[in-house]
């Protein structure tokens, strides 16, 4: 396989653990008994922060993956959008690990 194509895989199953994980804090977050949204918004900044940092040229998708998992349960639950800031904050992460994660890989070449 090419050095292209599998780029193009490891770039694909960063997206789909950043939404296997945005599942997971949707799942947590979605709870009657949770209510604690700076841990939230901790864990998805954390979250779509350390998956770009490893695929840093699929940011965007990963911000998204990450993010809009917590919105979608929201929605569906209870009806409510005031969620969407979730997206967000794992945008803000995805970024973040995204520019750092490319400024290691010039700093290495």
């Amino acid at each position: 396989m090419s050095e292209r194509g599998s780029g193009f895989l490891l770039d694909g199953a960063a997206v789909v653990a950043g939404l296997a994980a945005g599942t997971c804090i949707a799942y947590v977050d979605s709870r009657t008994t949770w209510d604690d949204a700076g841990v939230t918004a901790a864990a998805l900044v954390a979250a779509a922060g350390l998956f770009s940092l490893a695929r840093p040229r699929a940011w965007l998708a990963i911000g998204l993956a990450v993010g809009v998992p917590v919105v979608a349960f929201n929605v569906v639950r209870f009806g409510r959008w005031d969620s969407a800031i979730a997206t967000v904050f794992a945008l803000v992460g995805a970024g973040i690990g995204g520019s750092v994660g490319r400024a290691l890989r010039r700093s290495v070449a």
